[in-house]
């Protein structure tokens, strides 16, 4: 049986920024990815298959893909614009020759053990500013992959140029037959409003259409979402693109949740909670409840905490999302980077009047001069505002506080909203997988909530690195016990998983 190998590229366009990745997908055999995307695959193949042969080629998101490429353009628009592009030259150089193979002697079987992790890219941690994609740093027998990196500067840089520069310098250092690989392109897109519940869908001109009807219930991010697919699709005329809805996942929530307390007609305007984040929540639940299975412990009540520059808590129950802290739009919820959060919403009249603020300026100052930002009077890197207050800083003393009690109460709120009881807090994104301050506050906020959960010191210290992302204390005796996880998202994965799924769909 004949196996192409395959990519998929995904695109992450947002306001002022564009992330890019080039990942090999996972076959679902574990460590290695033999790049089996289904999308253009014959219907004769499928049809002959082994029932082994279609579970190897099942796709899974606990067998992450292989980063190939990953860009990152950031401040487009404006006179500090910039792009760094990375590209993994030792992967690239596996899949060239086995393109080549494929090419020379298309009638035979090539081995499905193309490519393994530890040959990718891995990605730096959200919250730090400044960093991009990185090589993975060596291991004991395990040779450091070759990484050509190079950086744009320049004025006023556009999405288009920066995604024709991606696409350029692609094929510049992979060579031509790179093009030929990439069989989808997924897209992140933030709003997907009631009309798209699907975990993921091919984009149509109908579909594309219906993404511009709603940009009004994200101004920010829908229409630099849709100039990523348009651009795309131009520059890619035969390759399909697949969009994958931050909503989506949290289409589940009961009416009653999702439903605002306000009259009637405000409903007919779509008005209501959405939540957000939803791409990553799901990523993370997959992986928790993976790993949770193992250790034997429960998984069916879960809160998730995405703590970024963005942050949200998500309540799971059995695998859906039944209530969130985002709601219309992602100003609502928990105390955030530059956001404030949910706040009385008077004051938008009230400093209107008293300051001679217009509504929108008054808007402006809750989503981008608020949160840690406005409490520190400037920080919103929660590792510079820890050691600000570790040396009494007390601003910074004061933004901590607020952001854990905040924090804490919006996640007893969701407690509620699983029934009472949890079988897991999850902790991810960049503050979430990397302050184990914040964790430990947060816990310890919440100790009768989570039934006196403790946290191990030495596994919370660690991130959770050597436990499995566990760093509570496991106590063998009590397997039905709450527990705490460290787990790093993966929205490229997961955005890559939802379009070999939908492949599978259409096979």
């Amino acid at each position: 049986m004949h196996s192409r190998v395959k990519t998929i590229l995904i695109v992450n366009s947002g306001s002022s920024s564009v992330k890019a990745s080039l990942l090999c997908p996972s076959s679902g055999t574990g460590e290695e990815a033999d790049g089996g995307l289904g999308i253009h695959s014959d219907a004769g193949r499928a049809a002959n298959e082994t029932t082994e042969q279609k579970e190897k080629r099942k796709p899974s998101v606990l067998s992450p893909p292989v980063r190939l490429l990953t860009a990152h353009a950031e401040m487009l628009g404006s006179p500090g614009s910039s792009l760094t592009v990375n590209i993994c030259t030792s992967a690239i150089s596996k899949i060239t020759e086995r393109m080549q193979h494929q090419h020379q002697h298309p009638d035979t079987s090539s081995s499905s053990s193309i490519l393994c992790r530890s040959e990718g890219l891995l990605l730096t941690p959200r919250a730090a500013a400044g960093e991009f994609d990185h090589p993975r740093k060596k291991k004991r027998g395990v040779p450091r992959p070759l990484v050509n990196a190079k950086k744009f500067t320049m004025k006023n840089m556009s999405h288009q140029w920066a995604i024709e520069t991606i696409v350029e310098r692609m094929i510049l250092i992979c060579g031509p037959q790179i093009m030929q690989s990439i069989a989808a392109i997924g897209h992140r897109v933030v709003h997907g409003g009631d009309q798209f519940s699907a975990d993921a869908t091919i984009v149509t001109e109908s579909v594309l259409k219906a993404i511009e009807n709603i940009s009004h219930l994200a101004p920010l991010h829908n229409p630099s979402n849709i100039l990523g697919i348009k651009i795309a699709q131009r520059k890619f005329k035969n390759v399909p693109n697949i969009v994958v809805f931050d909503t989506s996942f949290h289409t589940t929530m009961p009416r009653y949740i999702k439903t605002y307390p306000l009259p009637a007609e405000y409903a007919q305007h779509q008005i209501r909670k959405y939540g957000f984040h939803g791409t990553s929540v799901k990523y993370v639940y997959l992986q928790a409840s993976a790993r949770l299975a193992t250790m034997g412990k429960r998984f069916t009540r879960m809160i998730i905490a995405h703590l970024g520059n963005g942050a949200s808590a998500t309540a799971v129950v059995n695998g859906q999302s039944v209530d969130t802290t985002m709601g219309f739009t992602p100003l609502s919820g928990t105390m955030m980077g530059t956001r404030s959060g949910s706040v009385d919403p008077s004051i938008v009249t009230y400093a209107s009047k008293e300051m001679g603020k217009s509504a929108e300026e008054v808007l402006e100052d809750l989503n981008k001069r608020s949160g840690l930002h406005g409490i520190s009077k400037g920080d919103h890197d929660m590792r510079e505002i820890m050691k600000k207050a570790s040396k009494g800083n007390v601003d910074a003393q004061l933004a901590i506080g607020m952001y854990v009690h905040i924090l804490a109460k919006h996640i007893a709120g969701l407690i509620v909203s699983c029934g009472g009881d949890i079988d897991a807090l999850v902790f991810t994104a960049g503050i979430g997988e990397h302050c184990y301050g914040i964790r430990n506050l947060t816990v310890k906020k919440l100790d009768v909530l989570l039934r006196g959960v403790q946290l191990d010191n030495s596994l919370n210290l660690a991130d959770g690195r050597n436990s499995d992302g566990l760093i509570s204390v496991d106590n063998d005796a009590d397997r039905a016990g709450c527990a705490v996880l460290v787990i790093p998202t993966d929205e490229e994965a997961m955005i890559c998983y939802e379009c070999e799924m939908l492949a599978q769909k259409n096979i």
